[in-house]
């Protein structure tokens, strides 16, 4: 028998994952506070367009206050794709609709793990890092993919048991994700995670703050490249130190992105040529989900990736300055005394 699926935060990475599911016959039902969201999808299915195609595809979808209704049907399997700054409440109300040997998956930016099992505990404690997807919430029931399907190029979907080992019900997680993109069990959840939060990490403060896309950082040669180098090797630097085996980062090794920050040329010519590679495979510029939440007013997560990335180097005495900068210049924005703008890379060393 398939299992009953939850995906929770069905915005632009929860919407696309759950609309896929859908698609591949999974029994996935879709919740989010977005009332119009919800709304337009109960009555027009889920839009999915871009590089992987035209769909609409039916689905079902619950309002928060349907949620109490699971309890007739509970859970194998409950997919957060929340912001992590809601991660616990999210989990709370699972929580109490879980099958017997249903388990919670964070699927989001940051590292939640922690915070999902401080709620549901850590047997019920399923990791995956989605990587590399690149899709985008446009308006209700509309998700756009604009980087183009992975195949065996890359593996978008790291399945991951917070003990390290390989599990039947990660191996079968692992199996119905691949109908969304490519997929594999892990072993080194928490490297591949920060090997993540690196990637994100790059761009995510340095986007929010200015208002760019991420063409910026990736294939100009100015200001914001020096400073996404130097957030790449503070990240990488700040992981090795908790003991994280840091996988290739954008698809470039990360030693390249430590020397290349160090001023070392040959590196940097290396490190360039990879993105160039990296970018090739998106049909259009990105502001990265952090520049979109600012763009629209919303709350960011630079708490949970560069600001994470500067808390947990104070931890172990790793020094993350240029996370440190931007991190604080987004939350000014977040709070209303800033507005993002180019200008406020003025005054950060770069």
């Amino acid at each position: 028998m398939g299992k009953h699926i939850a995906v929770f935060g069905v915005g632009a990475v929860g919407g696309f994952v759950a609309g896929r599911l859908a698609l591949a016959g999974e029994d996935v039902v879709l919740i989010d506070p977005w009332w119009q969201h919800i709304e337009y999808m109960k009555s027009n299915g889920i839009h999915l367009l871009g590089t992987d195609g035209e769909k609409v595809i039916p689905v079902k979808c619950m309002h928060i206050h349907e949620v109490q209704s699971l309890i007739r049907k509970p859970l194998d399997i409950a997919i957060i794709c929340t912001k992590s700054y809601d991660t616990e409440w999210a989990a709370t109300m699972l929580q109490q609709y879980l099958a017997p040997q249903g388990y919670v998956v964070s699927m989001q930016n940051g590292i939640n793990e922690e915070r999902v099992a401080g709620v549901v505990g850590w047997g019920k404690t399923v990791g995956c890092i989605l990587s590399t997807i690149g899709v985008d919430c446009q308006k209700p029931g509309h998700i756009l993919r604009i980087r183009e399907p992975r195949g065996d190029k890359y593996t978008v979907f790291r399945v991951g048991e917070v003990h390290g080992r390989v599990t039947r019900r990660a191996t079968e997680l692992a199996s119905i994700l691949s109908a969304v993109d490519c997929s594999m069990v892990t072993t080194n959840l928490w490297g591949e995670r920060w090997t993540k939060l690196t990637a994100n990490s790059i761009t995510h403060a340095l986007l929010g703050a200015t208002g760019y896309t991420n063409d910026e950082v990736f294939l100009k040669r100015g200001k914001p490249h020096r400073l996404g180098v130097r957030l790449a090797a503070e990240a990488i630097a700040v992981g090795r130190a908790q003991g994280y085996d840091v996988g290739t980062v954008l698809g470039i090794n990360p030693d390249d992105w430590c020397a290349a920050a160090a001023g070392n040329s040959n590196a940097l010519t290396s490190l360039q040529n990879g993105l160039v590679s990296w970018v090739s495979t998106l049909t259009e510029p990105s502001p990265s989900s952090m520049g979109r939440d600012v763009a629209r007013g919303r709350r960011s997560e630079v708490d949970y990736t560069n600001g994470l990335v500067v808390a947990k180097g104070e931890e172990i005495g790793v020094p993350a300055p240029t996370h440190a900068v931007l991190s604080e210049i987004v939350r000014r924005i977040d709070r209303g005394e800033l507005k993002a703008s180019p200008s406020n890379l003025d005054g950060v060393d770069g």
